[in-house]
């Protein structure tokens, strides 16, 4: 009977240390969380305990406060991006508003039939540009939010290459230039949004008018779909899809530097690949359509 009182006197002296000592762990580990809270350290949590459920309960809470600051750093990110965003588009919004403002003063003033012609041209080439500014923006914050669907259908993609290349025919006479349109002898048709190709076609035709000269070509070989332009101004081939990248130092006037940002994300969403690089004084960007086209004989399409 007296060694039983001994064992279980044992017993309950080993229940009530190992009870003391996990206590003074979990205290340990509040006081860690509480440290962490106020200071906003990035230590791990500790345990002063070899017992494993504990040793699992800092393992929990080091993991909750590691996705806790990954989700901190990338709405810091966003946050970030989206004043950049703003700032950009304000100066590129605010440059035509003024030049407009300042013809509409002129035109007031003037008297001359001939002169205020050309100012009103000017105003209306001004409003042009704002128009496509606030285009740009629009698409841009469409394509890129987290909410955003498109429906896809199957269409043959070099009718509207063709279509969009037309729709272009006075910018290419302005400057000499014929367009070259090669495309394999079969029919592309690719899984896709037309409203979105429609987009990107325009926004890489726009960006070899603008920053190219002498010729612009447009091939097409076993799904891969390449634009090629001669430059007139030097590049940094790795930020050519970046925002607001305008290729040449000064910020393009007629530009908001998302065009070729806008043809990445549009490229993400429908899960073609993109790149670009440059050979001598020459730009070619490259879009992979395979991950979701086939080739159809003409009779079948």
């Amino acid at each position: 009977m007296i060694i039983l009182c001994i064992i279980l006197g044992i017993i309950s002296f080993i229940s009530l240390s190992l009870f003391i000592l996990q206590k003074a762990a979990i205290r340990n580990i509040n006081k860690q969380i509480e440290y962490k809270k106020n200071t906003d350290s990035h230590f791990e949590i500790t345990a002063t305990s070899d017992n494993r459920e504990i040793k699992e309960l800092c393992c929990l809470v080091n993991y909750l406060y590691d996705d806790i600051n990954k989700t901190k750093r990338v709405a810091f990110s966003k946050e970030r991006e989206m004043q950049t965003l703003m700032s950009g588009i304000s100066h590129d919004i605010r440059t035509p508003l003024t030049s407009i403002q300042g013809y509409f003063k002129l035109l007031k003033e003037e008297t001359d039939k001939d002169v205020k012609e050309q100012y009103y041209n000017i105003i209306e080439y001004r409003l042009d540009t704002l128009k496509m500014i606030l285009e740009d923006l629009f698409i841009h914050s469409k394509i890129t939010d987290e909410e955003y669907h498109v429906e896809m259908i199957n269409f043959r993609l070099y009718p509207m290459v063709c279509k969009m290349l037309a729709s272009f025919y006075y910018e290419f006479q302005k400057k000499d230039i014929e367009p070259v349109i090669n495309f394999s002898d079969t029919s592309l048709v690719v899984t896709g949004n037309q409203e979105l190709v429609q987009r990107l076609l325009q926004n890489l035709i726009n960006n070899a008018l603008k920053h190219g000269k002498d010729y612009i070509e447009i091939s097409e070989n076993d799904g891969i779909v390449s634009f090629r332009n001669n430059l007139n101004d030097s590049i940094e081939i790795s930020k050519l899809f970046d925002r607001f990248y305008k290729g040449d130092k000064s910020r393009h006037k007629d530009s908001t530097g998302l065009g070729l940002s806008i043809v990445k994300e549009i490229c993400l969403i429908l899960h073609w690949e993109i790149e670009a690089r440059q050979e001598d004084n020459d730009v070619i960007i490259q879009i992979n359509t395979n991950n979701n086209s086939i080739y159809l004989e003409e009779k079948d399409v």
